[in-house]
């Protein structure tokens, strides 16, 4: 007796986790969508508030990804964070005296 096994296809929902990578750590995400929120709680800890998320998107400028953005996940997705102040720093040398 031969038995149907069924291959998953990739619009099914149990197709291969995407690997997307966050300041070069891969995670793997199964769903089609991520959002921004959900990005931040993948590392552990999660990036903190005070960092931006930022999407890596070649020949284009990088795209900041905010908790409510919703992201089209596929393979090679590549995600970086930031300070989201940068306070600019000073010259150790002016503060010499004379």
């Amino acid at each position: 007796m031969e038995v149907d096994t069924p291959t998953p296809d990739k619009d099914s929902p149990e197709h291969k986790p995407a690997i997307i990578r966050i300041d070069r750590t891969e995670y793997e995400w199964a769903e089609e969508k991520i959002t921004g929120a959900q990005l931040r709680g993948l590392p552990t800890p999660p990036i903190p508030a005070e960092r931006d998320l930022f999407q890596i998107v070649p020949g284009h400028p990088d795209r900041q990804i905010k908790d409510d953005d919703t992201v089209q996940v596929h393979d090679g997705l590549r995600f970086f964070t930031a300070p989201s102040t940068i306070n600019p720093g000073t010259n150790p040398a002016s503060q010499m005296r004379m």
